[in-house]
């Protein structure tokens, strides 16, 4: 197992970190954090799909499916390569989370599903207001679109995941222990978080 500069063990198997959540709760802004943390590649499916529209493609269901086969294609040649890669989509339906799980399994790779929510609904609606990224072509949600996204997605099933609230300042050092338990060759051991920095959740939640 790596040591780190700031202390931390890391696995030595590469892993993929798929984030998952509704617009709003954080998880583009967590995973930019995470991957300047692990010096882990991170790849934005927005951002491809963005790219698409910017090229002169019609936006539409074809143009979101293409950018996840996008950003698969080059998370597997960074995992065969050996690094991290942490993808920043949505992944609310089961179909997107079944292409990283397939990733994971062809390439030999550890991997969990990072699921941001926001428990608080004033914060989360106030986020919308100011979005972190701007990308041409594409539609930022307002609070209505939200809770349509949030209608539908669908349940989650057996997948490795964690669920991290943002609605407060959010751990890091706690929130990498806790993925270095989804790594093979974590020793259960040496483990030790202070206080709960996240939970298992069976869906999406979304606060009205």
């Amino acid at each position: 197992m790596d040591e780190r500069e700031d202390g931390l063990h890391w696995h030595t198997v590469h892993m993929l970190i798929a984030m998952a959540g509704l617009p709003g709760t954080g998880k583009s802004y967590l995973a930019g954090l995470l991957a300047r943390r692990l010096d882990a590649v991170l790849l934005s499916v927005d951002l491809a799909e963005s790219a698409m529209v910017k090229a002169g493609m019609w936006h539409n269901e074809a143009t979101g499916q293409a950018a996840y086969f996008a950003i698969e294609s080059m998370a597997r040649q960074n995992l065969v390569l050996g690094r991290d890669v942490i993808v920043d989509a949505t992944n609310h339906l089961d179909r997107q989370r079944r292409l990283w799980m397939d990733l994971a399994d062809g390439t030999g790779t550890d991997m969990v599903f990072l699921l941001s929510v926001c428990s608080d609904s004033a914060e989360h609606r106030r986020r919308l207001g100011k979005p972190y990224r701007k990308m041409p072509g594409l539609v930022e949600p307002d609070w209505d679109g939200v809770q349509q996204r949030n209608a539908e997605t669908e349940p989650w099933g057996t997948e490795p995941r964690l669920a991290i609230d943002t609605a407060h300042e959010v751990n890091l050092e706690q929130v990498q222990t806790l993925i270095s338990c989804f790594g093979a060759s974590q020793d259960a051991e040496r483990v030790e978080i202070s206080r709960p920095a996240a939970r298992r959740a069976s869906r999406s939640a979304l606060s009205a």
